[in-house]
């Protein structure tokens, strides 16, 4: 579960806070709908990021085996692609092979909680207002060995216009993989902006 939240914010608009009905209190970055940090993390003092392979704990319809294991196999792949780009690690990789013998590595650990792979169909009468639109949310955590360092939800369902006017004429992967990227890049400029101390919203 997520834990209480302590801003790495350099912003003097505070970010927003909510109290979840466990009493667990989060805040929103951005594109990122919840955060929690434990005091002072800000993802400096690591070599490596490695992303561990993603777990699936959504419900599994039998009409969806091809794209969610698809999915699953490809958020790894696309915040691989991303992450590396802010430059706040040296190395970011999702084997453990390519770990240093004698680096600091931090793990992300990825699970899929929620998922629909959307339908043209739907999309077609109501893809304006979300209807058909692919549905994937992560709950996600930052660990160093044992110890949790950041924790986080993000989702994603037809971010792009295109999959919202043009949604019947796409296919259910097609937006999907733009959602995963979209999401994909939003944590990559999340862990920039914390490492950074930069705002966050």
């Amino acid at each position: 579960m997520l834990g209480g939240c302590a801003s790495n914010s350099d912003s003097k608009t505070p970010a927003r806070t909510a109290t979840g009905s466990d009493g667990t209190v989060y805040e929103k970055h951005r594109h990122i709908q919840k955060a929690w940090f434990a005091e002072g993390f800000d993802f400096s003092g690591y070599d490596t990021l490695l992303i561990a392979p993603t777990k699936y704990a959504a419900i599994e319809r039998p009409n969806e085996v091809e794209m969610r294991t698809w999915a699953t196999e490809y958020l790894g792949t696309a915040f691989v692609e991303y992450i590396r780009t802010n430059g706040v690690f040296a190395n970011v990789t999702t084997r453990e092979a390519d770990l240093k013998p004698n680096g600091k590595t931090l793990r992300m650990e990825n699970t899929i909680f929620e998922y629909e792979k959307g339908g043209g169909g739907a999309r077609y009468w109501v893809g304006l207002y979300g209807g058909g639109q692919p549905v994937i949310k992560v709950r996600g955590q930052f660990v160093d060995g044992e110890k949790p360092l950041c924790e986080f939800e993000a989702s994603r369902s037809g971010e792009s216009a295109g999959s919202r006017f043009l949604g019947a004429y796409r296919t259910d992967q097609e937006i999907q993989q733009k959602d995963i990227n979209d999401l994909a890049l939003d944590m990559s400029d999340f862990i920039l902006r914390t490492h950074k101390h930069l705002p966050t919203r």
